[in-house]
């Protein structure tokens, strides 16, 4: 596990971009240069041979601590590592800020969006319980009943 000072010696983090650069030169990086690749949307960095999240390094790098648990973008962006866009979370307070329908959503592309025969069904779920909010005409009708919920019980929601 790196510690905040070996992190220090060799990277620098711009809290205000989110960027890191490296200012030690070592096999594989340049000084100067933005340090990671990304990879499903999250930037990779490579250090002493592990490969961290750069969200995680930001918060090693402003705490002095790896974090025990997740990392959330408040944004949704995965790759935006600004200081002021992460926050600690659990698994299920960073679900609640889930700002796009899985990829296996096909039918409609909508958060908490379902089509039932020829209507839209919404649901939301809140601690391992789904609570249904009704069928709509529209995609969008069902969508607005989703968010206009999602915004009351999900703490974590930033949409």
């Amino acid at each position: 596990m790196i510690t905040q000072k070996q992190l220090k010696e060799l990277l620098h983090y711009d809290p205000e971009t989110g960027v890191f650069t490296w200012i030690q030169r070592r096999r594989g990086t340049r000084f100067g240069h933005s340090a990671g690749r990304t990879r499903q949307g999250y930037t990779d960095i490579r250090i002493l041979g592990t490969e961290y999240g750069a969200h995680r390094l930001a918060w090693l790098y402003m705490t002095g601590e790896l974090p025990s648990e997740q990392i959330d973008h408040k944004n949704g962006i995965r790759n935006d590592n600004r200081w002021d866009n992460l926050r600690a979370a659990n698994y299920s307070f960073n679900g609640q800020n889930r700002h796009k329908a899985p990829s296996n959503n096909h039918a409609t592309g909508l958060l908490g969006v379902r089509r039932r025969g020829k209507r839209f069904m919404a649901k939301i779920v809140l601690n391992q319980k789904t609570h249904y909010l009704g069928t709509f005409d529209t995609p969008e009708l069902a969508h607005a009943a989703y968010l206009k919920v999602k915004r009351k019980l999900h703490l974590g929601c930033t949409i």
